[in-house]
């Protein structure tokens, strides 16, 4: 840390840094061939997972959320209003692909390119390894596992997502916050 640098300035930073590479990454091997679309789906539609696809749909103006789920078919229809509001022309969810119940992960994993995984965290290792033996990339927020079962599901999504060559990239603790 430099002078006149503080430190929450020089994690606030690197925190941004990280985020761009990763998402730099994650997006140049994420694209549907050939195409400039990055299809995104949301499996989870509270507070969190809304906020990591309007921060997915930021990180890159080719990406299009595409697909949503959720246990109650009201909440997927909040959210995606809410999300139309802030990003208009990259919300590309119609009624035929807003899912609720339990299998609607299914139908968001047929749609997308990139995953993004933020629900009831018993489901996480579950969902994360669907998505990535079907060849998308995945966001997936913490907890990656709640018990032995979960963290060895979870152990055999990264030996999946390497062996395809396929992004796993882990929701983290903020580690600043202005407030």
């Amino acid at each position: 840390v430099g002078r006149g640098t503080t430190r929450g300035d020089f994690l606030r930073t690197s925190a941004m840094a990280v985020s761009a590479v990763a998402a730099a990454g994650m997006a140049g091997n994420a694209y549907a061939a050939g195409g400039d679309t990055l299809r995104v789906g949301m499996i989870g539609c509270g507070g969190r997972n809304t906020g990591a696809a309007a921060q997915a749909l930021s990180a890159d103006p080719g990406a299009r959320l595409v697909a949503m789920c959720d246990i109650l078919m009201d909440r997927v229809q909040a959210k995606r209003k809410q999300l139309q509001a802030q990003k208009k022309d990259q919300v590309a969810v119609d009624d035929d692909h807003c899912f609720a119940g339990f299998d609607g992960y299914k139908h968001v994993i047929e749609s997308s390119d990139v995953v993004l995984i933020a629900n009831a965290a018993k489901f996480h290792p579950f969902h994360a390894l669907a998505a990535l033996e079907a060849g998308k990339h995945v966001f997936v927020e913490k907890p990656h596992g709640i018990d032995p079962y979960g963290m060895k599901t979870v152990k055999r999504a990264v030996e999946v997502a390497k062996a395809k060559g396929l992004c796993l990239v882990a929701g983290l603790q903020s580690r600043y916050h202005p407030g």
